[in-house]
């Protein structure tokens, strides 16, 4: 088996843990989670659309083990782990963000996350480091973080099959949420939509009142559920000492010795101590 995925993830979240490394941040983490995916085709957005990430195939056994075994890994370094079949990485990552008293720092490369983004709660891309706060968002779109769903609604989403408004693209949506914020302000505002540059007779307006229900939907199912019932507690986030049994039967694998090479796993046990 490959277990590239494996050993890239576990390398990176040990440079977290022990502060080192090239990850973005500046001091050993000291409370952390990590939010896993199991969920494709079986949480609550494919209950309202049916359609939502269709167009993904399940993971093959290759990424179903790896996934598995980082999940392993994860809690024996002593990092909790969410995950549930109802809903989704991202949304775990909303109710966590929420109910901290701490500065959030999210590690992941998905822009629906940026609409998470608030002065205490920045975005971390783990590929080149890049830290991301709602200033820059708001420099990008011209609007705040907080209404990305809204214009996501109208854009769509290829990446998650959703379609948007037919027609309508990043300028229009954009010029829409600038000039009047949420969903139900742009329609409540129909008879002001040419200042947004969208003509009364035009088919783009034409399409915007067809789809309006859609447009809604697809809004629900874009905004990350920040109130996911969770299995730990803010405390449980503190960072506890690794499982050196556990995690030592694991590396002894023959496929992760392998795989992952003798530096990783030196440097796994030097952690454990």
């Amino acid at each position: 088996r490959s277990v590239n995925g494996v050993r890239g993830y576990l390398s990176y979240l040990l440079n977290l843990l022990r502060g080192e490394g090239d990850t973005g941040l500046d001091a050993p983490v000291r409370f952390c989670a990590a939010a896993f995916d199991e969920s494709l085709n079986s949480c609550w957005r494919n209950e309202r659309y049916p359609d939502y990430k269709a167009n993904r195939p399940p993971a093959d056994d290759n990424i179903a083990y790896q996934l598995a075994r980082a999940r392993e890994l994860t809690v024996q370094l002593g990092v909790p782990v969410l995950a549930d079949l109802a809903y989704e990485a991202d949304d775990f990552i909303a109710t966590l963000a929420r109910k901290s008293r701490r500065p959030v720092t999210m590690i992941s490369r998905d822009k629906d996350l940026q609409q998470l983004l608030a002065p205490d709660v920045r975005l971390l891309d783990p590929k080149d480091g890049t830290l991301r706060g709602p200033q820059a968002f708001v420099a990008e779109f011209g609007f705040e973080p907080a209404r990305f769903p809204d214009y996501q609604a109208f854009v769509g989403d290829s990446v998650d099959n959703i379609p948007g408004i037919r027609g309508v693209g990043p300028k229009a949506a954009g010029a829409l949420i600038r000039r009047f914020g949420d969903l139900e302000s742009v329609y409540a505002g129909q008879a002001a939509w040419t200042e947004a540059g969208i003509k009364p007779s035009s088919k783009m307006a034409e399409r915007l009142l067809a789809d309006r229900e859609q447009a809604f939907l697809f809004r629900e199912i874009l905004r990350l559920d920040d109130k996911v019932p969770l299995p730990i507690t803010l405390a449980d986030t503190r960072v506890r000492p690794p499982v050196p049994e556990g995690l030592r039967a694991s590396l002894a694998d023959g496929q992760l010795q392998d795989g992952l090479g003798r530096s990783l796993i030196g440097a796994m046990e030097a952690y454990v101590g």
